[in-house]
């Protein structure tokens, strides 16, 4: 196991009885340590949120994707109750700011979810389009992106399917877009598709000016 991982997350997967999702969820974070992201594989998500609020000042405001993990997660409104000033990055995604000011401030944490994570340690599309994450004078403080044991996936090719199939259309019925892909529930490959389908982003290893922290949870989560 990857010395980057801190020994005492570790040790809270001793008592885990299934050892499948444990050697997955491990082997992963490994394979992101390995690329330099700080990464914190937890069992559960009550763990999970433990490890958030630890990392999160009481005073940093918080921008967040809505998603259905953060909200079976709890964590948006338990960092609102504790003091955090959250804003949805979602009205951004509608078209609700100018383009000047659709971005995460600096200073500000991003709280999102990701597609899918490789067993390899990449992550894919770990922001929806539209939402200024990266890019000179548009990036936030730091970036905490949340995976479930079933956003795991073996590469990029189903990395790539999984957005396509699921995150997208589960996106697009969040925002209430009429598209074909919300009422089949995933993709039909549309001649003109929503921008937040037709580009993921890919990253690869730790950006060197922006600290992104991955929470894996053994718990399947969200869709």
């Amino acid at each position: 196991m990857a010395s980057k991982i801190d020994e005492s997350i570790l040790e809270l997967w001793k008592d885990f009885r299934d050892s499948r999702v444990r050697e997955r969820v491990l082997s992963t974070a490994a394979a992101l340590a390995d690329r330099d992201f700080t990464v914190l594989p937890v069992p559960t998500t009550s763990e999970a949120n433990r490890c958030i609020l630890s990392g999160l000042p009481v005073h940093q405001p918080v921008f967040y994707w809505d998603t259905a993990t953060l909200e079976e997660m709890g964590i948006i409104s338990t960092l609102a109750a504790r003091g955090n000033h959250m804003k949805s990055a979602m009205p951004l995604a509608m078209g609700g700011a100018s383009r000047r000011r659709s971005r995460i401030p600096s200073r500000a944490a991003y709280l999102s979810t990701v597609c899918a994570v490789t067993t390899d340690g990449m992550l894919v599309k770990v922001e929806p389009e539209l939402i200024g994450v990266w890019g000179p004078g548009r990036k936030p403080d730091s970036m905490i992106l949340v995976a479930g044991f079933n956003h795991i996936v073996d590469g990029l090719e189903e990395a790539f399917l999984r957005a396509r199939d699921n995150c997208v259309p589960q996106c697009a019925k969040r925002l209430e877009f009429d598209v074909e892909c919300v009422r089949t529930e995933r993709c039909v490959e549309c001649e003109t598709p929503l921008a937040m389908c037709s580009v993921n982003t890919v990253v690869t290893r730790q950006p060197c000016d922006t600290g992104i922290t991955v929470v894996l949870i053994g718990e399947r989560l969200g869709h």
